[in-house]
């Protein structure tokens, strides 16, 4: 008996992002960009108009043989890896990936777009779904939108492969170890890795930003407006918003945590998603580097890299600042937080290099 299983763009339907990347390269405009890249003045709140006339550039994308051809080769990739068929993605073998993995607010956009400059691309002109957080979309099995995050989260997987090769092709220049640099951060990549590991292996870097939870909890306060009225949670940026589907996803109802102190929702997102980094198997992968948040240890791995490449360039300054002391409890949870992850690595057999993050930076 033969089984033939359909499944149209209708049930696992193109990214607004893709196309919007597509459309941009197809007509020789400015990429979105957004303000990724902007270590001080980024913002965290949604554009809501960046996809207005999303359907009009999905039909030009659509009407060019070039447009076609990238959107039925992003679903073939994502045909390939739901059947569990990897040898058959030789194109991505080209590409040497810097993949920089750590929690929002931890320095890792810095170091994304040091490796930029290294490959001599202005990342100020690179699209935010080519470089940064947030695409593809990966995370915990949920089904929300009639969608299946698992699903939908594999093709953006396979769309972001395809935008590499459109991109890098024309922009990639710097090779190491026999691949063209396609620097990403990725912070999502901690809930797919088992994947991430069959494509791209021991071929590709890791590099983990990490940061004490109070540092990382107080930058989000400030680039989100301040901390909200009676230090109950607000939900006013994407990183908050993937702080509450954590705590979702660990069974608390969202009424619930509205409720709660808004350090407690961020230091327990940052405690889980290090417990999820450390059984990941991504620090013991071999290419993979701790970088400590830091002056100093955050210009060294750049400088580090830069030598690696045998670029004569130095990196760009890294601005950090000493962080204010939250009330009593809001310590003595991120201290124990803290605590617990170093404790659970090593029960890992891992290293966690919490005194390096003591300085509170």
């Amino acid at each position: 008996m033969g089984l033939k299983l359909t499944l149209t763009d209708r049930e696992i339907p193109t990214s607004p992002a893709f196309i919007e990347f597509l459309h941009t390269t197809l007509t020789g405009g400015e990429h979105y960009v957004g303000s990724w890249f902007r270590q001080e003045e980024e913002g965290m709140h949604r554009d809501t108009d960046r996809y207005e006339n999303i359907q009009e550039k999905a039909r030009m994308v659509l009407s060019n043989p070039k447009g076609q051809q990238s959107i039925l080769r992003s679903y073939r990739f994502f045909k390939e890896m739901l059947t569990g068929r990897p040898d058959q993605l030789r194109d991505i073998t080209r590409y040497r990936f810097f993949f920089v993995i750590g929690i929002p607010r931890t320095g890792g956009t810095y170091v994304t777009k040091q490796l930029f400059r290294a490959g001599n691309i202005d990342y100020t002109k690179v699209q935010n779904a080519l470089a940064h957080d947030g695409f593809p979309h990966l995370g915990h099995l949920s089904f929300r939108g009639q969608g299946n995050v698992h699903t939908s989260g594999l093709l953006q997987l396979a769309e972001y492969l395809t935008m590499v090769d459109v991109f890098f092709k024309e922009h990639g220049r710097l090779a190491y170890q026999g691949g063209v640099v396609v620097p990403k951060k990725f912070t999502k990549g901690v809930y797919y890795f088992d994947l991430i590991r069959e494509l791209f292996g021991a071929k590709s870097h890791y590099l983990v930003t990490l940061r004490h939870p109070l540092s990382m909890t107080q930058s989000v306060i400030d680039k989100a407006g301040g901390m909200p009225e009676g230090r109950k949670f607000g939900l006013r940026s994407a990183i908050e918003r993937w702080a509450l589907d954590d705590w979702i996803h660990w069974g608390v109802p969202d009424a619930r945590i509205r409720t709660m102190n808004y350090v407690e929702v961020l230091t327990g997102y940052w405690k889980r998603f290090h417990y999820q980094l450390g059984i990941s198997g991504i620090p013991r992968m071999p290419t993979t580097y701790l970088i400590p948040y830091g002056q100093q240890s955050m210009m060294d791995s750049v400088a580090h890299w830069y030598k690696e490449f045998a670029i004569p360039m130095e990196p760009e300054p890294f601005k950090a600042a000493p962080v204010p002391s939250f009330e009593p409890d809001e310590e003595r949870v991120a201290e124990q937080a803290l605590g617990d992850v170093n404790q659970f690595w090593n029960s890992l057999g891992l290293k966690f290099p919490k005194d390096a993050l003591a300085e509170r930076l």
